[in-house]
């Protein structure tokens, strides 16, 4: 904490001293962005943004994405049953109105450096439903389908990293963590009396890496 508040205060004084910096000249109100990240629970993300930039240094506004499990850990499964493949890695849509911070930026020819924030949180469609395979053997036989309403719906995440501004367009990059648990929904999941919780990891701290391409306009 003490190395990021020198950090901010180094550039905070070296854009004092330059003056005006080069994103300046291309401050509008209006910001796009898309993101993509990976995380340390085996999942993908991706959004489309746009803030308000109520200041060169604060934006607010939001973005709609979705996640995606990518490998699985775990599967729900009994005697002349289990989860179809696909089902087995969870994923979800999502709403994620957040706020942009950014400190005064520092100037290397006609890049403008700054750190970036953007705390968030995430708004996922309450409701998950899953294809069971009935088997006969390693014969699928027949279909059925569970679902609930129940689990995490709400989670909170911030990025955290360097943007940099090149003209109109920028990007950031940084480190991302989250307190979204990608299974809890399942854990709400049964099926012939058989709970789907006991199959699954328990709740991990998300943690992953994100790459933020922006457009000014």
């Amino acid at each position: 904490m003490r190395r990021l508040l020198a950090l901010v205060l180094l550039i905070s004084a070296a854009s004092l001293m330059h003056g005006q910096s080069n994103s300046d000249e291309y401050f509008t109100h209006n910001r796009a962005s898309v993101t993509g990240a990976l995380t340390t629970s085996d999942t993908y993300q991706l959004q489309f943004a746009y803030h308000y930039m109520v200041w060169k240094y604060l934006g607010v506004g939001g973005s709609i994405g979705w996640w995606k499990n990518w490998y699985e850990d775990g599967r729900a499964s009994g005697t002349d049953w289990a989860i179809d493949d696909d089902d087995n890695k969870p994923g979800n849509f999502f709403l994620r109105p957040s706020v942009i911070l950014k400190s005064p930026a520092i100037d290397i020819r006609e890049i403008a450096l700054s750190l970036f924030a953007e705390p968030g949180v995430m708004l996922n469609i309450p409701y998950q439903r899953a294809c069971i395979e009935k088997r006969n053997g390693l014969i699928v036989t027949d279909y059925d389908y569970v679902s609930t309403n129940k689990g995490q719906w709400l989670a909170v995440d911030i990025h955290l990293g360097i943007n940099a501004d090149i003209g109109p367009c920028g990007f950031s990059l940084g480190y991302m963590m989250s307190n979204l648990d990608i299974y809890s929904q399942y854990r709400h999941l049964s099926y012939n009396g058989v709970s789907f919780s006991k199959f699954y990891p328990k709740h991990p701290f998300m943690q992953g890496a994100y790459l933020t391409l922006s457009y000014n306009f």
